[in-house]
């Protein structure tokens, strides 16, 4: 069931309108309330709050089991991982504009683009295009890995709890994140890892593993820096690009292998039961 739900949540992000999200994005408003609760009750109380929608959900999924054949439960569960992926369609987009003005050599302009669109500041162009291109990777781990990974251990609420958690630590200062922080980098920790060890088989698998040597354990690490540090050692000493390619196609590139390198374990777990 857990396969289906997903196969059918990706062709649908892959070829309806819903690949922008659902809209009005009832995920986001509730971390917006409960990050509104946060500043008046910091804490656990807070945290409850934010997690609360998820006790009704599992008690439908539970009500729904025997109904149909399982279809209303194939249904809200599409429902629920679409909500749990939300949209990374927004930094896509802006990465295109990114790359379009880079390839005119209006550096201005790409950096207008990057402040505005990606929150991406930069004293220099090396700088600016190696922030944005971290922006790409860490949009593909949080909008799409870590999501996954969690669907699949623990069904589409797991996806749908990070993404909460996700949004509701986002809206909070780092003084403030406590519990709810923790449990984010802790959900956190083992994607970045999977992923990055995807780099390195569809990528250069002796240079990711040399660079990050000593530190695949490191529990502080932040997943954006490990990204970026694999996403470089995985695409050095490959073949040259094309002088007309996009300055991201490389990157996007790699994502991409690594979603395949993730279809095909999780394909056969599914064949075999």
């Amino acid at each position: 069931m857990r396969f289906l739900i997903l196969l059918i949540t990706v062709l649908l992000v892959r070829f309806t309108p819903l690949r922008a999200g659902i809209h009005p994005d009832p995920v986001a408003a509730w971390a917006d309330y409960s990050a509104g609760v946060a500043e008046r009750r910091a804490g656990w109380q807070a945290l409850l709050c934010l997690l609360l929608p998820l006790i009704p959900l599992e008690l439908a999924f539970w009500a729904l089991a025997d109904v149909a054949n399982g279809v209303f439960v194939l249904v809200l569960g599409v429902l629920v991982l679409l909500l749990g992926l939300g949209s990374t369609s927004r930094v896509y987009g802006a990465s295109r504009r990114f790359e379009q003005a880079w390839a005119r050599g209006d550096c201005e302009a790409a950096a207008l683009i990057a402040e505005h669109d990606l929150a991406v500041r930069a004293d220099d162009d090396n700088d600016l295009l190696a922030q944005v291109r971290g922006r790409l990777l860490w949009a593909a781990l949080a909008g799409y890995f870590v999501p996954v990974l969690w669907f699949l251990l623990l069904g589409p609420l797991g996806a749908l709890g990070y993404r909460l958690l996700r949004l509701f630590v986002d809206r909070l200062p780092a003084e403030s994140q406590g519990y709810a922080g923790s449990l984010v980098h802790a959900m956190e920790w083992l994607p970045a890892r999977l992923l990055v060890a995807s780099f390195a088989l569809v990528g250069h698998f002796d240079r990711v593993f040399e660079s990050l040597r000593g530190v695949w354990s490191d529990w502080d690490k932040a997943p954006e820096s490990l990204l970026m540090t694999a996403a470089d050692a995985a695409l050095s000493g490959g073949a040259e690009p094309e002088p007309d390619a996009p300055v991201l196609a490389a990157t996007r590139d790699l994502l991409l292998r690594a979603m395949l390198a993730w279809a095909v374990p999780v394909a056969l777990l599914a064949l075999l039961g």
